[in-house]
This record gives C-alpha cells, structure tokens and sequence, in this order.
C-alpha cells in the first residue's frame, strides 16, 4: 500500500504548493520544505491517538461519516477557502492542548512564526484525513486495520522528516502530558498526609521545646 503522506505531497506539488504558499504567505520552497514536518507530526499524533482500541474506533467512525475522500477531488477549491473548513475542529481533536507546542516547535524549526504553522496545519488536517477516508473505503480497512497503518506511516513520517523526532515525542510520549513546571522548581508536589504529618511534627517540636525552657 502506497504511503498516504508520499501520495499527499505528490497531490500537493506545482501549482498546489504555489496556492498553499500564496494563502499562507511564504515562499513556495519553503513551503516545500516544511510541509512534510507538518504531515509527520499530524501522522505522528493520528497514530498516538488510533493506538488504543476506542482511538482507532473512534478515528474509523469519523472516517465513515464525515472523511470519504471527496476532498482530494478539488484540492485546489478547498485551499482557497481553507479556513472555513474542518481543519480547526480536526486539530483540536487530533493534538488537543498540545496544538501550540506543536506550532511553535514546528516554527522554530523551520524558522517561521506560529501562526504560519498553524495555518499550513489548518490546510493539512482534513487533506490527511480525507486521505485516510479514501484509503479506507477503497481498501475495505477497519479500525485495527487503520491503526496498523498509521503506525507503518509514523515510521515512514519519522525516516522522511527526521528533524521532527522531538516534536513526534513530545506528542506520543505518555509523560508529556503533564505539565512544565514552572522555571526553577523542579519538585514534585507534596502529598496532603505528607503535610500533615510535617505540621504535626513541628508542632509537637515547638512544644517539647517551650516545655523544656519552662515556658508551659
């Protein structure tokens, strides 16, 4: 089975780079450039998400009602009018709260602002899930079978954007969910039994020592 992203950024070559590029208001190299970091990342996330039994379910059942794959029949309609399409909703779903680390990250990498990012992002959503979709229906694919997918397109996202290693992890990796502690504080918040008991052994410090000196 061909590679979902190989086949996006063969549909989005020539004249769909240079409209990608005047929409978002870059250079069409680097628009080349940077849209298969921003394939492998939103591969990357689909993966993590599909990777658990109610994920790929729920991933499938978007598929079949609202992803046919009808979007890659006029491409060049959708990007002209990108923005009032599904791609928002789809990101919110699919990198949640992890949407600006993922822009910025993205950004700094490539050298451009956040807001470029999140609009190439915006543009590529719903063509990766329509990818999915067409995939899907024309190979008969399930939810498993999906998940196995994505998985193979992960590894092949990692290969083709290696660059993007750290913003993959940071995405997959169970452990960033938490957050960033604030600068300089590296310490794991007390347990409420923890304080207690320290404020009990305080107080009875400070009264054995009153006791002593007479003071009780």
């Amino acid at each position: 089975m061909a590679s979902i992203v190989d086949s996006l950024m063969d549909a989005l070559s020539g004249e769909m780079l240079s409209k990608i590029s005047e929409q978002v208001g870059i250079p069409k190299e680097k628009t080349k450039e940077v849209l298969p970091d921003v394939l492998a990342v939103l591969t990357g996330a689909l993966a993590k998400n599909s990777s658990q039994e109610k994920g790929a379910q729920e991933l499938d059942s978007a598929l079949s009602k609202d992803h046919d794959g009808s979007i890659l029949d006029n491409i060049s309609d959708f990007i002209s009018d990108y923005k009032s399409g599904e791609g928002n909703g789809i990101l919110k779903h699919v990198l949640g709260e992890k949407r600006n680390v993922v822009e910025q990250s993205l950004g700094e990498k490539a050298g451009l602002d956040a807001s470029t990012i999140s609009n190439l992002l915006t543009i590529a959503a719903p063509l990766i899930m329509g990818a999915l979709g067409k995939t899907k229906r024309q190979n008969g694919l399930n939810a498993r079978d999906l998940s196995d997918l994505l998985g193979m397109e992960q590894n092949r996202a990692k290969k083709a954007a290696p660059g993007v290693i750290d913003i993959l992890n940071n995405i997959l990796n169970p452990e960033s969910d938490q957050s960033t502690p604030a600068s300089g504080s590296t310490a794991k918040k007390r347990s409420p039994i923890a304080t207690i008991i320290i404020v009990i052994v305080i107080a009875v410090i400070v009264y054995l020592a009153l006791r002593y000196f007479g003071m009780l």
